[in-house]
């Protein structure tokens, strides 16, 4: 009876060790995609607080749509840019272009859309 009471133990044991060691935040790639879905919107929004303005109108409202997408080297490159205000586009071009975006190349290939909405 007590060598039962152990193998049971030990087997409800390894059955938690097997299950803990595949977690949801560690087993698909799409937990990890919304997570540098989610990176990407942060940096994105921190390079957008301040304008660039090289322009003598300083009407930057409106929208604009950007495209990422993950290089084979894992470089994450801005594949579109387009709005109709084409201050406000230049501008997102400008401050998108100074960022420098990396991350693991099992990406490569992933695209990522936003939709900015950016007023003064």
């Amino acid at each position: 009876m007590k060598a039962q009471k152990i193998l049971f133990t030990i087997l409800v044991l390894s059955m938690f060790f097997l299950i803990s060691g595949y977690s949801k935040a560690d087993g698909g790639s799409g937990n990890k995609a919304a997570e540098l879905n989610s990176q990407i919107i942060q940096e994105v929004k921190e390079v957008l607080k301040i304008p660039y303005l090289k322009f003598e109108s300083k009407d930057l409202n409106g929208r604009v749509s950007v495209v990422t997408v993950v290089e084979k080297d894992g470089r994450i490159t801005f594949k579109s840019i387009k709005g109709i205000n084409e201050d406000l586009v230049e501008n997102v071009i400008a401050k998108l272009n100074s960022l420098n975006l990396w991350t693991g190349s099992d990406y490569s290939g992933k695209e990522f859309t936003y939709s900015i909405k950016y007023s003064n």
